[in-house]
């Protein structure tokens, strides 16, 4: 007899979620690359845009890392519920969608903020639908009752409860701590094209608001 699995009843694969990033992170590079800021560097409103996207960027790292705390090594083997799983079903993508939109107010473009920030919001949007199929099979009405009360995404913050803290992973702590200088590396190279460029080793690009 012969079994057929559905999308529902295995693990999504996350590699694709991961090179979905990777591609968004490569196609940010060149943007910035070839693109500049519609603002005077001197500009009140690029500074302020700067400083806002490197809270942005810090606020993301630090709640991908205590997500990373609460979940522990207990994904997809245990319904983890409380800390910012209280708030939200998908804390790590929120956070990861803060951070990302802080790296794209760094560059000072509300363009690029907008549209890179969308289509990182679709990734997870669609990444996490995937990983709601399977945890609705993995834990059948736990998960219903968690869905009924928990926001899938944007939280609610008057649902949050401190809970207990698991048995920390490891090895997601170091992916979570890569992917945070990953992120933070980022903004020196953001000075580092704007420098280059006002230096003439990179030729002016186009312009961008």
């Amino acid at each position: 007899m012969t079994t057929h699995t559905t999308s529902s009843d295995r693990p999504f694969k996350q590699k694709r979620r991961i090179w979905l990033l990777w591609a968004l992170a490569a196609a940010f590079i060149v943007f910035h690359l070839v693109a500049t800021p519609g603002f005077l560097l001197e500009n009140l409103a690029l500074t302020l845009f700067a400083q806002i996207g490197t809270l942005l960027v810090a606020f993301g790292v630090i709640g991908r890392i205590w997500s990373i705390i609460y979940v522990g090594g207990l994904k997809n083997s245990e319904l983890v519920t409380e800390g910012p799983y209280s708030v939200t079903r998908n804390p790590l993508y929120l956070f990861s969608l803060f951070a990302i939109s802080g790296v794209c107010l760094v560059f000072g473009s509300l363009v690029a903020t907008a549209t890179f920030t969308l289509l990182a919001y679709l990734v997870f949007r669609y990444a996490a639908k995937r990983e709601a199929l399977y945890l609705s099979h993995l834990f059948g009405e736990r998960y219903a009752e968690y869905a009924r009360r928990t926001p899938f995404f944007w939280p609610d913050l008057s649902m949050f409860r401190w809970g207990q803290v698991h048995a920390i992973s490891r090895d997601a702590l170091l992916v979570t701590t890569r992917d945070a200088l990953f992120i933070f590396a980022m903004i020196p190279f953001s000075e580092l094209v704007e420098y280059l460029r006002e230096s003439g080793f990179l030729p002016m690009a186009i312009t961008v608001l």
